[in-house]
């Protein structure tokens, strides 16, 4: 009898074989474990907290839970279900984020706070004049929120006075205040203030600092129904850059001010030190320092430099997107604010219009709006290292542009579907100590706070050095690499200091604002050199 052959046995037999050993493996390895929420949040130690989510698999020596980079022992587990477990907080354990590692998988990971590191609040002002904090309604609640706060010794008006929300890590606890950027001030008086939960806050205290001083602290829990932010890969920056003024051409008195971007503050760039040669007339005034320069005379340089050493964090967010609300409060300025045209952004011109209306559809969920508005984007354009002078509506028509089109284009979309977002001009990092100008943009999901979104790195921008995804189009919807530096969120609007005075801006570059430089009307000529930025160390 003849044996079968047939061509095509051999490759149908590896081909089963590949689908059993992926069935296996499935098996063994099982699905990632998710924690969607802990109940209470915040507890002593003693106290049974419940962990609900999905695939915690079944109790054994493979899994396990981490509260704060504690392993707690076995004899604290009380329940444990596919769906849920329950357990006693350790003696040991402090505040910090709660992990489930199952099948050898880890899920992620919700904020965890111990009750014992939560100060008692003080009665009355602890000296005369001193802000005193009485109450917060309600107790908790989400970034984006509406929290009134009642007290003593707040001040008629607000000044420089801050907010202070906790902001807390597994391995710091720092303060982030109310942002003027975001319009998270409502109301202030002297008994009373209405605040807007800032984005980055977590649970923890909440302090007032005035010129009198700093007020005691009361507890708020920020809740996340809808996911997290989380800030990490560290890395440390020296930067240098300045400008030089010279050949000036003008009647003896004279005078040209320059606009000169500083490094930005905030959760992803920190613990920020500067030193400007000279010193600024202001410092810092919307992210700017304004120099003022008198009397030049057309032999001289007049030269500003500026040096900051800060740490910048990568952004990487954990959301649950079926969840999100698509409702957003229409009355909030930051609503209203970031949804609107404006000199930069273009939500009012037809095609957006279009646009908006063939790939949103019906979609209420802000997220998926502008998921499917980033992916319209990478199919339709080309990304080309630099287009010219080419406006941001040609580059859709021609179907290719730079990054700054990419980020511009996607904020306008998301902008006329009525999701907050804003552009973010600053630059990237890459190769040995190289940079290279660079744009990308922010949504505003209501729970969550600001989350990045790069179009032209997923669209496979280029460059040497800089982390390999396993999918740049699904990381940099929704997280961003620590070799992104921000100097300016949104575009800085400045008043000019004379009216009669002339007014010099910039293309494409580093910061989104309307003036550079300002001169005099006795100013005929003169010339303004901005150096590029240049990285003198990194860590």
């Amino acid at each position: 009898m003849k044996k079968l052959k047939h061509p095509a046995i051999i490759p149908l037999g590896i081909f089963l074989f590949l689908i059993i050993l992926y069935i296996v493996s499935s098996f063994l390895t099982g699905s990632n474990p998710r924690i969607d929420s802990i109940e209470p949040s915040v507890a002593f130690p003693g106290e049974n907290i419940i962990l609900k989510g999905e695939n915690f698999g079944k109790a054994s020596v493979d899994g396990f839970v981490i509260i704060a980079g504690i392993r707690p022992t076995v004899s604290s587990y009380l329940e444990w279900t596919d769906t849920k477990i329950v357990l006693r907080v350790p003696d040991e354990v402090g505040s910090g984020r709660i992990f489930v590692k199952s099948n050898k998988n880890l899920s992620n990971g919700l904020l965890f706070t111990n009750k014992e590191y939560i100060p008692v609040i003080v009665s009355g002002p602890a000296g005369p004049g001193e802000p005193y904090l009485d109450s917060i309604s309600p107790e908790k609640g989400m970034v984006g929120e509406y929290v009134k706060i009642d007290g003593l010794n707040l001040g008629s008006e607000r000044g420089s006075s801050k907010v202070l929300f906790s902001f807390f890590t597994s391995d710091e606890s720092k303060n982030v205040a109310c942002s003027e950027l975001d319009f998270d001030y409502i109301d202030w008086s002297d008994h009373s203030i209405s605040v807007y939960v800032p984005d980055g806050a977590t649970s923890g205290n909440i302090q007032i600092s005035t010129d009198r001083g700093m007020s005691n602290s009361i507890y708020f829990e920020v809740t996340t129904p809808f996911g997290t932010k989380q800030y990490n890969q560290q890395r440390g920056y020296q930067l240098q850059y300045g400008v030089t003024v010279s050949n000036v051409i003008a009647d003896p008195v004279n005078s040209i001010q320059i606009w000169a971007p500083v490094i930005q503050s905030s959760l992803s760039q920190r613990s920020v030190e500067s030193v400007f040669e000279p010193e600024p007339m202001w410092e810092n005034y919307k992210g700017l320092n304004r120099y003022n320069l008198e009397n030049l005379q057309p032999w001289n340089e007049y030269i500003l430099n500026q040096t900051h050493w800060f740490e910048r964090y990568a952004i990487e967010t954990d959301i649950n997107i079926s969840s999100i609300s698509g409702v957003y409060d229409k009355d909030r300025k930051l609503v209203s604010y970031y949804t609107k045209e404006d000199e930069i952004i273009p939500v009012n011109d037809k095609i957006i219009n279009e646009v908006v209306r063939s790939i949103v559809g019906r979609e209420k969920n802000p997220y998926f709006k502008a998921q499917k508005l980033y992916e319209y984007l990478l199919r339709r354009l080309d990304y080309i290292e630099f287009t010219g002078s080419q406006t941001v509506m040609e580059s859709l028509d021609k179907r290719k542009g730079d990054a700054y089109d990419y980020a511009v284009l996607f904020t306008a979309l998301a902008r006329k579907a009525g999701i907050p977002s804003r552009p973010v001009a600053g630059f990237l990092v890459y190769g040995n100590k190289q940079t290279v100008n660079h744009w990308w943009s922010e949504i505003y999901i209501n729970g969550i706070g600001w989350i990045p979104v790069d179009p032209a790195m997923g669209d496979d921008m280029s460059l040497s050095d800089l982390p390999v995804r396993e999918s740049n189009s699904e990381y940099y919807f929704g997280n961003i690499g620590s070799q992104h530096i921000a100097f300016s969120r949104g575009n800085i609007d400045l008043k000019k200091i004379n009216p009669d005075g002339n007014i010099s801006t910039k293309e494409r570059f580093y910061s989104f604002q309307d003036i550079y430089e300002e001169s005099s009307i006795t100013v005929q000529d003169y010339r303004a050199v901005w150096s590029p930025i240049q990285v003198v160390d990194w860590w």
